[in-house]
């Protein structure tokens, strides 16, 4: 509430509040009925010689004289009462605050990453790696039960998670090592359903010529000569 009040008569926003903006703010508050306590408060605390006042002297003024500002505070009160009750309001006070700490966490995490050895980074990492991969697997398992079931019967969730080989492919990974690895995958796929592929693979045809493939039509008819039934069948 301070800040917001600061702000909204610093009108050039250069940080710094001049003693005629002081004055119509307190006017604003109290109605235009300003006390002799008001006229004694703002004669007797010292604005460093200049005139002006910045943020850190108006707290010095609110906490020397918190009645001053109190009009202020009191609409913020009646706003946290008439407007979604005071409740709702100290539940959003404290998800903000839990946001913030959460941030500064983040970054402290980040900076103790950037300190740390290529071990401990890479053990980092693989951590990172390994829950992003339960989450997904968590989110996949929930997809094909469906919330009422997932939610319901926790112990059939490992027989809907399935081990994603791919999600597993990084940057760094070349090529070769990709194909090589599905591959393998899908060799293990063969295996576990106990059938066979004989696949051979076969390159591109390679086209006739004019002579090739009427030498191959006069073949076909040949064929079809001897197939068909004579009158001594």
């Amino acid at each position: 509430m301070l800040k917001f009040c600061f702000n909204v008569f610093d009108d050039d926003k250069n940080g710094t509040i001049e003693g005629e903006e002081l004055t119509n703010l307190l006017e604003i508050l109290h109605e235009d009925e300003q006390t002799s306590n008001m006229k004694h408060a703002l004669k007797s605390f010292d604005f460093n010689g200049d005139g002006k006042i910045d943020f850190t002297e108006f707290k010095q003024l609110n906490s020397q004289f918190p009645s001053l500002l109190y009009p202020a505070f009191r609409i913020q009160q009646n706003m946290k009462i008439f407007t979604l009750g005071e409740k709702w309001w100290e539940r959003k006070i404290e998800e903000l605050a839990t946001e913030h700490n959460e941030k500064l966490t983040q970054q402290a995490t980040a900076g103790n990453v950037e300190d740390m050895s290529d071990e401990a980074q890479r053990a980092r990492k693989e951590e990172m790696e390994r829950t992003a991969k339960q989450k997904r697997q968590e989110q996949a398992a929930r997809m094909r039960m469906g919330c009422l079931y997932y939610t319901c019967c926790p112990c059939q969730r490992k027989l809907y998670i399935i081990e994603d080989e791919e999600s597993s492919d990084s940057d760094s990974d070349s090529d070769e090592e990709r194909a090589r690895r599905k591959q393998k995958a899908a060799a293990k796929k063969s295996t576990k359903s106990g059938k066979k592929q004989n696949i051979v693979p076969v390159g591109p045809r390679k086209p006739l010529s004019q002579e090739e493939r009427l030498e191959r039509a006069r073949k076909r008819r040949l064929r079809d000569m001897q197939d068909r039934p004579t009158r001594k069948d």
